[in-house]
């Protein structure tokens, strides 16, 4: 099973906006929507399914929280958030090859930049990655996007605010692009593990979510 949970967060919410100014605090409240002996580590991040994205109108925002365990709203703080859910499964059984989707996904493009160094073997060591921008980070989305099952059709790119923050062993920044557009599916169940693992880095931290529905024409 796969489920939606939308969370409208109310504007007056000092929790809120802290977690908002803080990725670690918005991934660790997130978590806690969710049974405590689940959630320990990225490995229970990856086991739970949960991907995040940050939405942001003039008018509100919104956090879609995505995973394999409904989620349990009643753990956030009072006057936090209103909360929507759904079951996204009946969406990922509708795929198949041919169909036309419209996606979403804020994704964090980058590249690693190799130093010259290398390990124990001698094999070159990958480096640090690098945020890509522009004409690098469409390029980047068409790669990912062509492996995890999909035919573009179409790329708008949307800057976003990066994801900030700071954890124990130091800050956090992720540069986040927003790509959305119409897409042909050509290997639906390499778009199903694209969609329920995330694509890229960040996805701690409201990176990777690959959001879909049906096109119609």
């Amino acid at each position: 099973m796969t489920h939606l949970t939308l969370l409208r967060l109310e504007p007056r919410s000092r929790d809120a906006a802290d977690d908002l100014r803080n990725i670690s605090r918005m991934h660790q409240r997130i978590m806690g929507m969710y049974p405590d002996a689940l959630t320990s580590g990225e490995a229970a991040r990856r086991s739970l399914g949960v991907l995040y994205r940050i939405e942001r109108t003039v008018q509100s925002t919104t956090v879609l929280v995505q995973s394999a365990l409904t989620a349990d709203p009643t753990t956030l703080p009072p006057r936090y958030a209103t909360a929507q859910q759904r079951n996204l499964t009946p969406l990922l059984d509708w795929l198949a090859d041919g169909h036309k989707v419209r996606y979403r996904i804020d994704g964090s493009p980058t590249r690693s930049m190799r130093d010259g160094t290398r390990d124990t073997e001698g094999r070159l060591n990958r480096g640090k990655p690098a945020p890509l921008h522009g004409k690098d980070a469409i390029a980047w989305w068409e790669r990912k996007a062509h492996a995890a099952g999909l035919d573009l059709h179409g790329i708008l790119d949307i800057p976003q605010a990066p994801a900030t923050g700071h954890r124990a062993t130091g800050p956090i920044r992720h540069t986040l692009t927003r790509f959305e557009g119409i897409a042909t599916i050509t290997d639906h169940h390499a778009l199903r593990t694209a969609v329920t693992d995330g694509i890229g880095r960040g996805l701690a931290y409201g990176a990777g979510l690959l959001s879909i529905a049906p096109h119609r024409e």
